[in-house]
């Protein structure tokens, strides 16, 4: 028998063999307010509806949809930053809300930002901090042994630093371990030693992530592709290279320098911040409005253990749980319930949306107890048509849930007519209790002989992600290609008169000579000045005015200029730069006392 209730908005008597309870859901007013019985009709249209026996309400998704245009063409800019500081309360511009319109913000004051806890925020997102190993230092050493035959250098080679790599971890499904550890470092190659015995490689890193991680560099631009998409178990990806080993003096022996008394630093690991994103993957996601019974559902399908209590929003992030049955195994991902306006942000909104897009198929829980669940059901299907088309054409399970409640299984058959008129196939209805159990078996042998009509997975990637899996090949640089830019410091001046000025020399090749030059040795030093010469930047920089006093920067090291450049004036420099480092000299004892600069 069809019961009769009074519309919250037009206050006519409307019959509805579904919607049972008049009064109002009670929860918080920030998560929902749930309203009485709407006949979603004007009051002249309610009248016309009754008389006729209860004929079908105007469309109200066309006037949502409208509404959602309206909204999105009002909300410009870019989307803050999730791992951006929120503004402080002590900020007199800063106003915690959501609406300007609806908190009577005063002018020159706006609303905050949305912010996550740092339960959602780490669940699908993280930033990391990583640096690939060092390599190692080359070593300068002469074989001294009596009777020898063939002595002279004997300096080895420096191990190769640490690699980086990111590897698809099936035991997580969270991000939440990047909330403790940011920071990771690959450890340094071993310095090479006396006996030409070079450096042992440093052990690479391996970061585990969960199956679905997208790994972006932080300042990424939009045409640069990710480092990684690992969808496989296993599957790992290139992030970073170590620094390779520094060479011993033994390798720069030639024919015209027969002991060479210098070595190479090891090269500098590479650092970079970087923007984890994590899509879950799964088989099957389980959607709903909240309260419906999707995590008691997944309790029970699986050993999982997701919080249950009778509030909506207990879930506040995906869970993941195997159903092992008939010696199958299926994969049910538990997505937060969702809201009218969930594209837009409204409750968790977007934020775990997309976690829906890797499911191969959906189970749709209704709720058995809500006013109405056809118009539940309605409006999920519509946010996810908003949120991505592609959604609403991913095959559904519908699951009436809470058959164990009296009221809930007197109106299943009228729930049921109302679903397949809504498009909805009649043998993937089902009626279920996740609280006692009743029709899960059968939901999810009809889950699984969906997923056996759609075909075998396939691994379908999302981005044009990198995925290096081998090294790359040592790239070769040449000295000669560099620009020279000249910047004036405002404040200062030149022991000459005038401004000072800093004289940048920028090239690939050049800078990661300079860092890889050992200071600490004569023969580097002479060595190091040499390819100035040859290479022309000391050309370039008297064409662009370099004058006495100025500083030169080549990568990380700076420079003076001398206007001197000969060779007992540049060993006058380097020695009085050891002094005051207070390093000891090495590498001297061949240094020829005809060269010295005479008072």
């Amino acid at each position: 028998q069809a019961r009769v209730l009074r519309c919250g908005r037009c206050h006519g008597l409307q019959p509805h063999p579904v919607a049972r309870r008049p009064a109002a859901l009670l929860v918080p007013s920030a998560i929902r307010h749930f309203e009485p019985f709407i006949c979603r009709a004007s009051p002249v249209e309610s009248a016309a509806e009754t008389s006729s026996g209860g004929q079908k309400s105007a469309d109200w998704s066309k006037r949502l949809l409208n509404v959602a245009k309206k909204r999105k063409q009002e909300k410009k800019g870019p989307t803050a930053d999730i791992f951006t500081p929120a503004p402080k309360k002590t900020d007199p511009n800063y106003y915690e809300g959501s609406e300007e319109g609806e908190l009577g913000l005063d002018d020159g004051q706006v609303a905050g930002p949305k912010r996550l806890p740092a339960e959602m925020r780490c669940f699908d997102t993280a930033r990391i901090y990583i640096r690939s190993g060092d390599g190692g230092n080359g070593c300068v050493a002469f074989r001294r042994e009596k009777f020898v035959e063939h002595g002279g250098p004997a300096g080895g080679n420096g191990g190769r630093g640490g690699n980086v790599w990111a590897v698809a971890d099936p035991q997580l499904n969270s991000l939440f371990s990047f909330r403790t550890q940011v920071h990771w470092r690959a450890t340094s190659g071993v310095n090479g030693e006396g006996g030409n015995c070079d450096g042992a490689d440093a052990a690479d890193l391996y970061i585990p992530v969960p199956c679905g991680t997208i790994v972006r560099r932080k300042d990424a631009g939009e045409d640069e592709p990710p480092l990684a998409e690992l969808l496989q178990e296993g599957e790992k990806a290139l992030l970073m290279v170590g620094g390779r080993g520094g060479r011993g003096n033994a390798s720069f022996k030639t024919a015209r320098n027969n002991a060479p008394a210098f070595a190479e630093r090891g090269e500098e690991g590479l650092e970079a911040w970087l923007d984890l994103e994590l899509k879950v993957v799964a088989d099957c996601g389980i959607i709903g409005v909240p309260n419906a019974g999707k995590s008691t559902l997944l309790s029970v399908l699986s050993a999982a253990r997701p919080k249950i209590a009778s509030y909506p929003f207990t879930t506040l992030v995906p869970n993941l749980g195997v159903c092992e049955s008939d010696y199958r195994t299926t994969v049910f991902a538990d997505v937060p319930g969702l809201l009218e306006g969930a594209h837009e942000g409204l409750g968790l909104g977007h934020e775990f949306l997309r976690h829906v897009s890797r499911c191969r198929a959906l189970v749709h829980v209704i709720d058995g107890t809500s006013p109405d669940p056809l118009g539940d059901y309605d409006a999920i299907n519509l946010e996810l048509e908003l949120f991505s088309p592609a959604l609403k054409g991913k095959p559904q399970v519908v699951a009436y849930n809470k058959m164990d409640v009296p009221e809930s299984a007197e109106f299943w058959e009228d729930v049921r007519e109302g679903l397949v008129a809504r498009g909805a196939d009649a043998a993937h209805c089902y009626a279920i209790s996740a609280a006692t159990g009743r029709g899960v078996q059968e939901l999810v042998r009809g889950v699984r002989a969906l997923l056996d009509a759609l075909g075998p997975a396939e691994v379908v990637r999302e981005t044009d992600a990198v995925n290096a899996t081998r090294l790359p090949a040592r790239k070769d640089t040449r000295i000669d290609d560099y620009t020279v830019t000249v910047e004036e410091v405002a404040g200062e001046s030149s022991p000459l008169g005038g401004p000072a000025r800093v004289f940048y020399v920028d090239g690939e090749g050049l800078e990661k000579f300079a860092q890889m030059t050992n200071w600490n040795y004569w023969d580097a030093v002479r060595r190091f000045a040499r390819v100035l010469e040859v290479s022309g930047v000391n050309a370039a920089l008297l064409a662009r005015g370099v004058r006495e006093g100025d500083s030169v920067v080549i990568g990380g090291t700076e420079f003076e200029w001398r206007d001197d450049r000969s060779e007992g004036a540049l060993y006058d420099a380097w020695e009085a730069d050891m002094r005051a480092r207070g390093a000891n000299r090495q590498g001297v004892a061949r240094w020829p006392s005809a060269f010295r600069p005479r008072n």
